[in-house]
């Protein structure tokens, strides 16, 4: 499957690998500095048509693609990466997911340890019911994650065809529901090789 990035390098032959990959430096350059999905698809659609049009190497163009990131930032008036960053990483799903991930993970572990030894698990639940609502959270949390990574509202569609310009590739959410799974596996092989 072609994103918008790569189809436009298969129908215009003169579009070059180097150009491809200086989109995608810049998509992820100005994703990390909070710049909203519409307005990084309406710049990489910019880039793309000059770059299309002239021919010209992209980072002789626009210089590199963090910098110029940096000025489609200040374009924007917005604030400086390092502050994007601050923001982004103090939003309330991250202390959500980090700290569910450890409360999951260790109920997972405590069960599995509890179970192998015949005792009760965490605050007297029982070994399986710790295992159980471990697993369920971190089933949760990589579900919520795979959901907050396809919100519409923030995708980078291209202006001109409305394809999404920065798919996940296919393997993360099978990866991403699968790291769940295999510390509940884990965790269930662990305790029964303790008996």
């Amino acid at each position: 499957m072609m994103n918008g990035l790569d189809r436009d390098s298969h129908q215009n032959p003169s579009g070059d690998e180097h150009q491809q990959v200086y989109l995608k430096e810049l998509l992820l350059a100005l994703r990390l500095r909070g710049v909203p999905g519409p307005r990084i698809a309406e710049a990489l659609a910019e880039v793309n048509s000059h770059l299309s049009e002239t021919g010209e190497d992209p980072s002789e163009a626009f210089g590199p693609a963090k910098a110029y990131a940096d000025e489609v930032v200040a374009a924007l008036g917005g604030a400086d990466a390092g502050t994007s960053f601050w923001r982004a990483a103090l939003r309330w799903t991250t202390p959500v997911y980090g700290l569910g991930g450890a409360l999951g993970a260790w109920l997972v572990i405590d069960g599995a340890r509890a179970l192998a030894l015949d005792q009760r698990g965490v605050g007297g639940l029982p070994a399986v019911v710790s295992l159980a609502v471990g697993a369920a959270i971190l089933v949760a949390l990589a579900v919520g994650l795979v959901r907050l990574t396809r919100r519409r509202e923030d995708q980078v569609l291209d202006p001109r065809s409305g394809a999404n310009m920065s798919p996940l590739p296919r393997w993360v959410v099978p990866l991403m529901l699968s790291v769940p799974a295999l510390i509940l596996v884990l965790a269930v092989v662990v305790s029964l090789t303790s008996r």
